[in-house]
């Protein structure tokens, strides 16, 4: 039912005037303005939402190239540009991982089935692949959640040996700006991980690089903190040596966790493969 644009009162289909204030409508048919309004203001809060949008992509895309440009010449983004960048590295690498992962379990448990076939006169069930989302789920957090444990140990280590005054944020960005080249990198293991069919000696030589020189990178780029620091109460080698000696630890927790959490899943896969034979 649509309204009178004077008093507000509803109006049937096809009136000519309002019956409450004798407004006289045009053509017999009034819009309800109320409506009309909100309508407007949402499609202006979408443009504003939209535009807004666009803008801080754009921002993104600029801070990202001149990183990859220039790691070390730190400019300040948005306020979670680190966190961001970070989660697109955690996301690639772990996506990289399943993939990866999967190929080799699928053709392991391809080779077992056809041995268990083989020995029970191809009346065995087959076992299917383990691998799934679930491993992805597993090595995003644990890598993500590994990069900003690690940043906060800089962190606190940073503030323990000077009279740092940085916040947690700022060092996250400054820490993705140095190793933003990781995207590059994630990038290109990400596609290889498509493409790659076997377990080749040159495919697992080509991902060793890849992954050595994202630890590298991303070595580079915490321990450049300690060796920036001005006025430490020890020197910055020493410094830099705590970051480093922090950075193997939580490293090793992080590894640890994951192993143990798939190595219950590896077992029930080989008694499941002996059991069936």
């Amino acid at each position: 039912m649509n309204k009178c644009p004077n008093c507000g009162s509803d109006i049937k289909e096809g009136a000519k005037f309002c019956t409450s204030c004798g407004y006289q409508l045009a053509q017999g048919n009034v819009n309800n303005t109320v409506n009309t309004n909100t309508t407007n203001v949402d499609r202006a809060r979408q443009t504003v939402d939209t535009d807004r949008m666009k803008e801080v992509s754009m921002s993104y895309w600029d801070w990202l190239v001149t990183s990859w440009k220039h790691p070390f010449k730190v400019q300040a983004g948005e306020k979670y540009t680190g966190l961001v960048t970070l989660a697109i590295e955690g996301v690639m690498f772990a996506l990289s991982v399943m993939i990866l992962v999967r190929k080799i379990a699928g053709a392991f448990v391809e080779s077992s089935n056809s041995i268990m076939s083989f020995f029970s006169g191809g009346s065995s069930s087959s076992t299917s692949n383990p691998v799934g989302f679930n491993v992805f789920v597993v090595f995003f957090l644990a890598v993500f959640i590994a990069a900003l444990a690690i940043i906060g140990a800089v962190l606190l280590i940073e503030k323990g040996f000077s009279d740092s005054n940085k916040e947690y944020l700022d060092l996250v960005n400054e820490v993705a700006h140095k190793t933003s080249s990781l995207v590059l990198l994630n990038a290109v293991l990400f596609v290889y991980s498509f493409i790659v069919s076997n377990a080749s000696v040159n495919s697992v030589v080509l991902i060793d690089v890849v992954l050595g020189l994202m630890s590298m990178i991303w070595v580079i780029g915490i321990l450049s903190v300690a060796f920036e620091l001005k006025e430490t109460k020890m020197d910055n080698i020493y410094v830099g040596l705590v970051i480093y000696i922090a950075h193997i630890i939580i490293i090793s927790i992080a590894g640890w966790i994951v192993v143990n959490h798939y190595a219950g899943m590896l077992t029930d896969v080989i008694s499941e493969l002996i059991g069936a034979i």
